[in-house]
């Protein structure tokens, strides 16, 4: 599965994702990575999670954002769920290369059975066509 959260900055996504965090990783058998830009909100989540802070890698474009969630998944086989949280490089993407890095989440889920559950601030009502499926 992969699923995106949209609304405008300020609207309780993280919040949302935090809770539904939480729970996915009381009933896990697995592991559950919750990824965000910074360590704001680490003392929010359960310390059962493993979290990542992003923001201390150079994450430049979907690509490199990719790679990276190839690296997380390649390093632990057991991941179930992955959050990811206030990236801005999904928030600030062109509509292409989203297209290509929703793809790409996709072929991750269907070949690793990891779910995705991705934040992005946008206005719900301009996101692209293709991505109204994961809303």
């Amino acid at each position: 599965m992969v699923r995106f959260i949209v609304g405008e900055k300020g609207t309780g996504k993280t919040k949302l994702m935090i809770d539904m965090a939480n729970e996915v990783s009381k009933a896990s058998k697995g592991h559950v990575v919750y990824i965000d830009r910074d360590n704001n909100h680490i003392y929010d989540l359960d310390r059962s999670l493993r979290f990542i802070n992003a923001g201390e890698f150079q994450i430049e474009n979907l690509k490199a954002f990719y790679g990276f969630l190839c690296g997380v998944i390649s390093q632990n086989f057991d991941i179930e769920t992955i959050f990811i949280d206030g990236m801005r490089v999904i928030s600030n993407a062109q509509d292409e290369c989203l297209k290509g890095f929703v793809e790409n989440l996709e072929k991750l889920n269907k070949e690793f059975e990891v779910d995705f559950i991705v934040s992005m601030s946008r206005n719900p009502d301009n996101v692209p066509e293709f991505l109204k499926a994961y809303l």
